[in-house]
């Protein structure tokens, strides 16, 4: 097991990886990418115990030894991952803890001090790369109806700006898109000011669809929650500006590629690959389920966003994997298979 593409990759395949909210939608889906991949995986939650799910899961999947899950009760702590670095190679920190969430003068500080405090701990130990899941809001976030184009040196100075002169009345999208702009910018100056050898990279999803690995579990958290809020009729939920889309299994993929690609090295790895209209999500439904009945939805817009990065990015994973991006029909299937 080893990434098609890629036949020497910056971390020996056979390596222990460090992957931080391995219980998560996106970080089970990385911890499950990073395993397929021929590496073994160190996963932290804040309470093993209460997800053992996931080492059955792993263990019955790739075989006994791959997977091992440890407690992090306190992200936050200085000494929070001293242990869980312990004889491993690479950090991919997927967790993201929005403490006072609604408040800029907390949730930012928090964030960018927990990052820190894994990069800090993973080049003391003699790490070789870390990799940070920021967002497409770090970014930018979504403009109805207008037409612009992101790129790689894109950052989202509006929820920058709107914090600073509005503080909580900014809202939570827009605190949660000025904390990772923040943590990235962090990241970047502490390796620049203390001259590291440990590379970071950092990867950039919008919405993520696609099949949740234990719904059962995990339920339908976060974005993997618009298809079953249509499912259950709740579309007063789904009351949003558009957004661009990204299978979780080709999110996971890309931070696998973030980790191992001996030519990346202070990359941002812009995942946005099209629009997702609820609209068309319903159609999908309907057509996938024409036994059930769907209401129409109308969008707040169109969602007219160039990311000039895509096929970049997408040439990554069909250098590594030997195929492109997901299309929306299959992530929305690929979702809706256990509402069943």
């Amino acid at each position: 097991m080893t990434i098609p593409g890629i036949k020497n990759p910056a971390i020996p395949y056979g390596s222990t990886i460090v992957v931080t909210g391995c219980s998560g939608f996106i970080g089970s889906h990385v911890a499950e990418q990073v395993l397929a991949a021929g590496y073994k995986v160190r996963g932290t939650s804040r309470d093993a115990k209460k997800n053992k799910w996931l080492k059955d899961h792993f263990n019955n999947k790739h075989g006994e030894g791959k997977f091992e899950l440890v407690s992090v009760p306190d992200l936050t702590a200085k000494d929070a991952f001293e242990d869980a670095v312990k004889g491993a190679s690479g950090f991919i920190h997927v967790a993201h803890d929005m403490t006072g969430s609604g408040d800029p003068k907390i949730a930012i500080p928090h964030s960018v001090n927990m990052a820190l405090s894994a990069l800090k701990t993973s080049s003391s130990a003699g790490l070789k790369r870390f990799v940070y899941t920021s967002s497409s809001f770090a970014v930018t976030q979504p403009k109805p109806s207008v037409k612009f184009t992101v790129d790689e040196s894109t950052f989202n100075e509006d929820a920058i700006r709107a914090v600073k002169e509005k503080g909580e009345a900014a809202g939570g999208a827009t605190v949660y898109s000025a904390s990772k702009v923040e943590v990235e910018r962090a990241l970047k100056k502490w390796k620049e000011k203390s001259k590291a050898e440990i590379v970071i990279n950092c990867v950039n999803p919008n919405g993520n669809l696609g099949p949740v690995l234990s719904p059962s579990h995990q339920g339908y958290p976060t974005t993997a929650g618009w298809i079953k809020n249509l499912w259950d009729g709740n579309y007063a939920a789904l009351k949003r500006p558009p957004e661009h889309f990204i299978d979780v299994r080709d999110d996971a993929k890309l931070h696998v590629i973030a980790l191992a690609h001996p030519d990346l090295s202070g990359r941002r790895l812009l995942g946005m690959v099209a629009p997702a209209p609820i609209s068309r999500i319903v159609e999908i439904l309907r057509e996938t389920y024409p036994e059930r009945r769907f209401e129409d939805f109308k969008d707040e817009g169109t969602d007219e966003i160039v990311n000039a990065e895509k096929d970049a990015v997408e040439g990554l994973l069909r250098e590594a994997y030997g195929h492109g991006y997901t299309s929306l029909e299959e992530s929305v299937k690929a979702n809706a298979k256990e509402l069943k």
